[in-house]
């Protein structure tokens, strides 16, 4: 069953939060620049299992970083009447591992301590600020506790009203920045 945790849904799963956007613009193009994610996600993912590997997927919605990134832009839109709505990504470099583990190795199973943790793969899509994350775990005695997460995206601050469909795919709304 796959994890989802979202920063809106699930803010105190979310510790450690930096966001940043690095204005890269040149006059024929104001708008382009860099946004950063970082963090940690904490998610409790348990082995089940003796002396065998427990799989799935974590998936990271950042969208509340990722608003207040795009309200830190240095930039102003075109039109009075107009405000930055979203970020075209154009490429993205997404990174995690994991950041805290266990190993409660009770005296049964001190004897084959086959314990182990893992990610195995991260990825994202230029569809918005998440992560895909394939995680695993050996032996019912493992757990990772917490992931660390990094995302780099660079793009084009989108303004005017919200762009949504399959078409543009690579225009992705963000959440408001909290107060």
């Amino acid at each position: 069953m796959t994890i989802f945790l979202s920063q809106s849904g699930n803010p105190s799963k979310f510790t450690a939060r930096h966001a940043m956007f690095v204005p890269l613009g040149t006059p024929s193009n104001p708008f382009r620049g860099l946004i950063i994610l970082s963090g940690v996600a904490i998610i409790d993912f348990a082995g089940n299992k003796p002396a065998d590997w427990r799989r799935d997927q974590v998936i990271l919605d950042l969208n509340v970083d990722f608003g207040q990134a795009i309200h830190l832009a240095p930039y102003s839109p075109p039109s009075p009447v107009e405000q930055f709505v979203g970020f075209s990504i154009a490429q993205f470099v997404p990174f995690a591992t994991v950041n805290a583990r266990l190993a409660r190795l009770l005296p049964s199973t001190v004897i084959h301590p086959n314990d182990g943790t893992a990610v195995d793969a991260f990825w994202s899509s230029p569809g918005g600020a998440m992560i895909q994350i394939d995680v695993a775990v050996r032996n019912s005695d493992s757990v990772i506790h917490r992931l660390g997460y990094h995302l780099s995206l660079y793009g084009t601050l989108v303004t005017g009203g919200v762009v949504v469909g399959a078409a543009e795919g690579s225009i992705a709304q963000a959440d408001a920045p909290a107060a």
